[in-house]
């Protein structure tokens, strides 16, 4: 008892008493102390660039009800965004980190679509690659398909009546087959798809308005007849004076997004293992 009334009159038991009695008073008052605010601002631009998406996507302005909607997926989005970031779950992300890098370099190739070509620098380029925009060769065709078998007894009587005969029905001589009997000018690749490789290179070696044959594709033997034979060329720069820009500008985006890369990579240093030396220091 004695301490107990020692220990009332202290001037420092006191002092940790009207202490404790302040903050609690100032706990009570003030209530809980406010969480953080991380602030979303939905600015006016950002509803007009939402209402414009759906516009493009249904043809019709958002109503009220759909548009409140789509503010809040954005804000749904914002929050899982930088919630997402805040937990660092973009770190080690493959799928994450390429569309990153997409994004990066389509601001760097955006540029290049402001750069316009010098005077003679479009002449200089196609001088430079003018067997890019060379025009393949075509040929039109008809074809009889006679198999794997046939005989060249079979084949030089089909032959010899259809160089004969002007006007004879063609469509009566040979099998049955799925391969068209006739093709509309048409290129290498194109031919060789149908008939396979080499069939092309052997067709250039015959005459034209003639049946000759036989032809071997991957198929068989065929009698042919050449209808019209247009050879490649190298087009006039004026012709495709389109498409020669628009390969140059592709040309210099990737140019341009080589050199922002170098740039950017002598901020770095990339530490490798000892047995991995650098490709590209």
């Amino acid at each position: 008892m004695k301490y107990l009334m020692r220990l009332l009159r202290e001037p420092l038991f006191h002092f940790l008493v009207i202490g404790g009695l302040l903050f609690g008073l100032y706990a009570a008052v003030s209530g809980p102390a406010p969480t953080p605010v991380n602030r979303i601002v939905v600015s006016p631009e950002r509803v007009a660039q939402l209402a414009a998406g759906y516009e493009a996507v249904w043809r019709r302005p958002p109503s009220d009800d759909e548009l409140r909607t789509m503010v809040d997926n954005f804000v749904r989005e914002e929050v899982y965004y930088r919630e997402a970031l805040a937990l660092g779950l973009e770190r080690d992300d493959t799928v994450i980190r390429r569309r990153l890098q997409q994004k990066m370099e389509f601001f760097t190739d955006s540029g290049a679509d402001l750069i316009e070509p010098e005077a003679g620098e479009i002449e200089a380029y196609y001088q430079a690659n003018e067997q890019r925009f060379k025009e393949a060769p075509r040929i039109a065709l008809t074809q009889i398909f006679f198999g794997q078998n046939a005989t060249p007894e079979t084949l030089a009587a089909a032959l010899a009546a259809l160089q004969s005969e002007s006007n004879v029905d063609f469509l009566q001589w040979g099998e049955r087959t799925l391969l068209p009997p006739q093709m509309a000018l048409s290129t290498p690749a194109a031919i060789d798809g149908v008939f396979g490789a080499g069939f092309f290179d052997d067709l250039a070696q015959l005459p034209t308005n003639r049946w000759t044959g036989p032809v071997e594709s991957g198929y068989g033997v065929h009698l042919v007849r050449i209808d019209e034979s247009v050879p490649g060329r190298v087009p006039p720069l004026e012709d495709v004076r389109d498409v020669i820009l628009r390969e140059w500008k592709v040309e210099k985006a990737m140019e341009l997004r080589e050199q922002v890369y170098s740039r950017l990579r002598e901020r770095y240093i990339v530490e490798l293992p000892d047995d991995m030396p650098l490709a590209n220091p």
